[in-house]
């Protein structure tokens, strides 16, 4: 029979992950970090970046913890669920404390002809709606990416073991 892991063994393996992906989500929101990254370069480069290497970190650590490649699916799963839902609640924060960074938007959408009242409730909503998305799609991308992560990886520890 299958023993179900505790919550502290899932974490030693999507630890890293979660902490890479809010991390920069928190670095974004106290210093405006993709803003000024942009100046640069296209900052959704380094938001995928660092979304398939954190997620990708899960693969490897669970081939080293000598996981299952479905159960490292779900370990990327879990990790979606957490960063999602972290990334939301940064959301609704940036939303209230940082109310500017919404004024562009809605500055735009008003010369566009769109009526002030509405953009703004629309953008309200779709803070909170993000709150339900969120965890969805970064579960699946998390799990998608540590599953196919593990798979490369497994090719490379099998390479070793010869």
């Amino acid at each position: 029979m299958h023993k179900k892991k505790s919550f502290s063994e899932i974490w030693d393996v999507i630890e890293i992950s979660v902490y890479i992906i809010v991390g920069f989500a928190l670095l974004d929101l106290f210093f405006s970090v993709s803003k000024n990254l942009d100046k640069v370069f296209p900052s959704w480069i380094l938001g995928a970046v660092l979304t398939m290497v954190a997620f990708g970190s899960i693969g490897y650590i669970g081939l080293k913890e000598k996981l299952k490649v479905n159960e490292i699916g779900k370990h990327g799963a879990y990790a979606g669920l957490i960063t999602g839902l972290a990334g939301a609640i940064i959301g609704i924060i940036s939303f209230y404390a940082y109310p500017e960074r919404f004024a562009e938007q809605l500055m735009q959408a008003v010369q566009a002809g769109a009526d002030a009242a509405m953009v703004q409730t629309m953008i309200k909503v779709g803070v909170y709606i993000n709150l339900v998305l969120s965890p969805a799609i970064n579960a699946g991308i998390g799990a998608l990416i540590a599953w196919l992560s593990s798979l490369i990886f497994k090719k490379k520890f099998e390479e070793k073991k010869k």
